[in-house]
């Protein structure tokens, strides 16, 4: 959300990730499915999918009311898009886009209270786009040292308690050392037993990731594909 040079608010949904084919073909679907365009910019550097026309704001609204976004964060900020467009007052632009996050710490306690809901597996496909790692880290000799799926988030404890129920694993979440001055807490989630692996990669053949991500996946999933032979 901001202000053009004639001052008018100007309501943009963006997905914006590192230029890579694997990531241009998955922003390619989401345009050819929904709408909006794809660009490549910042000298190269990225690819974002764009919806900014009212028919292609429509369709993603339209979406995000059929399947409601998960995290606080997000839902903040969609709230100040809808607020925006009720109005399309710019003082109450002004005034909203410094205070659109004031009602965080009460949406965080609303999800809180609530179980996955029926959307969540691929939503997960998604959010892991994004948020996942698949790391293996062998020690000199070659051996594997460690090997484990990790993901964290701000705040969100949720979306991570969600994780870690939904793979079937009894791992403690860890909360990182608040940054000074910080004012958010940062989760972290790590899988790496046998159990949660397999639940892992059953949930991905189901639902495969389809970006630059999937790279990173297969890696992960071969290997331990081999070691079992």
């Amino acid at each position: 959300m901001n202000l053009n040079k004639s001052k008018s608010i100007v309501i943009r949904i963006i997905i914006s990730l590192s230029n890579k084919p694997e990531n241009f073909s998955m922003l390619n679907k989401i345009k050819n499915t929904i709408g909006g365009r794809v660009v490549i910019e910042k000298k190269d550097q990225y690819v974002t999918w764009i919806a900014s026309n009212k028919n292609d704001l429509a369709k993603v609204f339209a979406v995000l009311a059929k399947y409601p976004l998960l995290t606080s964060r997000k839902q903040s900020q969609l709230e100040f898009a809808n607020n925006c467009l009720s109005k399309k007052d710019i003082k109450n632009f002004l005034v909203n886009r410094n205070n659109k996050y004031i009602n965080k710490r009460v949406l965080l306690d609303e999800l809180s209270k609530k179980d996955e809901p029926s959307y969540f597996a691929p939503w997960l496909s998604g959010f892991v786009e994004a948020e996942g790692n698949f790391s293996l880290v062998f020690n000199d000799k070659g051996y594997l040292r460690k090997s484990a799926f990790t993901i964290g988030q701000n705040d969100e404890l949720h979306i991570l308690k969600w994780i870690n129920l939904y793979f079937n694993s009894k791992t403690a979440i860890i909360v990182d050392k608040p940054k000074i001055g910080g004012n958010f807490k940062y989760y972290r989630l790590h899988l790496y037993n046998s159990e949660s692996r397999k639940l892992l990669f059953e949930h991905f053949n189901k639902y495969p990731l389809l970006g630059y991500k999937k790279v990173s996946y297969l890696k992960f999933l071969n290997y331990h594909k081999s070691q079992k032979k």
